[in-house]
């Protein structure tokens, strides 16, 4: 009827319905599975994501501590770059060596390449300064973050008595420790670790004859020189080769050093090198005397304990095995021979193992890294190469590169300034100090000089000596500005300290919490110096201080989450 209302009467006493709409349930328990789905989710993430049950990793190996020049990256190679001829081929090799995680390179120099003429320091052949060749090998290896072991030796003809032989020592010592200390002027700062001639236990190597009275003269006018010159640099002393035979040709290395010993040749050295070749054996077969292998170092480290020298480091100035073909006649396997396989293992095991058992042990520089065509296939020591002439790396170079670089990532604990993880590009100066942790430190002045440092942690601590500089120092984490305590902005939104604050702070955080609520991972510093400026580095301690707090309130986010669920599938709708 119109204008009247369509409502139907209730009968008396009824009232109007209230019941939920047949499909409201169904909804809320669609609501409640997926808030427990998401709730669970959210759970598995969080487990997985911040893995709380992750044992941290920490540093098992701490270094040569107490010894000088014992706390450095372990992994050397020879390399024979003054060959080079094509600049191109030089800074290939640099390249592969700095991407294997080697840290220094040893580099034989030739007095008669510098020096062809008393005072005259002129290439005919090239027409150009003698010195040039061994200036760009130098900036070569400090773009690539590679320190350089200087082999001084090859006296040019003007030194020499007539008819002399190429491995002839000069007839007069201070005319080499006036190429010393001019060597050691014009790298100061850049090349400081020099080796004193090379093997003269051998008489090819001492001008036809064998003569320990003449290398302690040798020697002793060289450290003398260079010492006055640059008290910094690290004079090692010349390794004597390997070998049993008693004859005009050579004598065993114990008896050389036995009369170098008695000569007083000990207070003229900072290092004690040898070499370490393995022949047919594993790297840790048993020492004897009558038998050359890599341990035959251990009867040497007795004899410098016993003259009172045992807290200098030694470092191997050749090491490793020659993996020869087997067609190879043996009255050629002067250094017997293995597989490619064995030399792969053997060569980081032995580094691994001489680390863990001989705590005097610093550099071990391989043999070798790339020859330029010099030795022939049919030659023996063709097969010690860790990269083929054509650049293709060997079994060796890939082993060596997957230990080398291991150690270059600093897990938590404290790390010397020249060890594996802390690679320096630029120049930077070796310093000896008795009050520096271990007796040395490194500094720079040069602008852009910089530290690159890989490490698996959440903090970082540098340890500075007592003056670490001024200017200012740009630090980078993980490619973008670091931000911490003390760390400031300039005007473009770079990170930077100002060295003067740190006068007298032995240690300064600049990295601290950096994804400390997940598990470790690795993360990049690079420290870069300013114009002007200069800073001194007396090493790192890495950190890792794990958090739990985003863990729990994920944690109790997801079961918040659960337990609405359950409350909205128990709720009478």
């Amino acid at each position: 009827m119109d204008g009247e209302s369509s409502t139907q009467p209730t009968r008396t006493g009824e009232r109007p319905s209230t019941r939920t709409p047949k499909n409201r349930p169904c909804l809320v328990t669609l609501i409640a599975l997926l808030l427990i789905v998401a709730s669970l989710g959210t759970e598995v993430w969080n487990l997985f994501s911040f893995s709380p049950w992750t044992a941290t990793q920490t540093r098992h190996y701490a270094g040569a501590a107490g010894f000088p020049h014992g706390k450095v990256n372990p992994y050397g190679v020879n390399t024979f770059l003054s060959n080079e001829v094509e600049q191109w081929k030089r800074e290939k090799t640099m390249e592969m060596i700095a991407a294997s995680g080697v840290g220094w390179v040893k580099q034989q120099i030739l007095w008669s390449d510098i020096e062809p003429q008393r005072g005259s320091h002129w290439d005919e052949k090239y027409q150009q300064d003698a010195w040039k060749k061994y200036d760009d090998i130098v900036d070569l290896a400090e773009r690539y973050g590679v320190r350089i072991i200087a082999r001084l030796d090859h006296a040019p003809a003007w030194a020499l008595p007539p008819d002399s032989t190429p491995g002839t020592p000069p007839s007069d010592p201070n005319d080499y420790a006036n190429f010393v200390a001019e060597f050691t002027q014009r790298y100061r700062g850049r090349v400081q670790y020099l080796q004193i001639w090379n093997e003269p236990n051998l008489s090819v190597e001492w001008g036809g004859r064998i003569d320990p009275d003449g290398y302690f003269q040798l020697l002793q006018a060289a450290y003398t020189r260079a010492k006055e010159v640059d008290p910094n640099v690290v004079i090692l002393s010349a390794p004597m080769a390997m070998t049993n035979e008693h004859s005009d040709r050579a004598i065993p290395e114990f008896d050389y050093w036995q009369r170098l010993y008695d000569l007083g040749a000990g207070k003229y050295f900072d290092i004690m090198t040898a070499s370490a070749y393995g022949l047919d054996q594993p790297p840790t077969a048993a020492p004897d005397p009558s038998i050359i292998n890599v341990r035959r170092v251990e009867l040497l480290r007795k004899m410098m304990e016993e003259h009172g020298d045992g807290a200098k480091a030694v470092w191997l100035n050749e090491y490793g095995w020659d993996a020869a073909p087997e067609d190879m006649p043996r009255d050629k396997l002067i250094w017997q021979r293995v597989t490619d396989d064995q030399q792969a293992d053997w060569v980081p095991e032995g580094i691994t193992w001489m680390r863990r058992n001989w705590p005097w042990l610093g550099v071990a520089s391989i043999w070798y890294f790339r020859q330029n065509g010099d030795i022939p296939p049919d030659a023996p020591e063709y097969y010690f190469r860790m990269v083929d002439l054509e650049f293709t790396p060997r079994k060796v170079y890939l082993s060596v590169q997957k230990d080398a670089t291991a150690q270059q990532l600093a897990l938590p604990g404290t790390y010397g300034e020249m060890e594996a993880p802390i690679v320096a590009f630029g120049p930077w100066e070796r310093i000896g100090d008795v009050r520096a942790t271990d007796g040395q430190y490194i500094t720079s002045k040069s602008a852009s000089a910089s530290i690159e440092l890989r490490f698996f942690g959440s903090d970082v601590d540098l340890l500075l000596p007592k003056d670490p500089g001024h200017g200012l120092l740009y630090m980078e984490v993980d490619g973008r500005p670091a931000k911490g305590p003390g760390i400031q902005q300039d005007r473009s939104g770079k990170s930077m300290i100002d060295l003067e604050t740190l006068r007298d702070i032995d240690r300064v955080s600049i990295v601290s919490g950096l994804g400390n609520s997940r598990p470790q991972a690795e993360h990049r510093l690079r420290l870069t110096l300013g114009s002007n400026s200069a800073f001194a580095l007396d090493g790192v301690v890495i950190g890792y201080h794990r958090a739990y707090l985003r863990f729990i309130l994920v944690s109790l986010l997801g079961l918040l989450g659960i337990g609405g669920a359950l409350q909205l599938m128990r709720r009478p709708w």
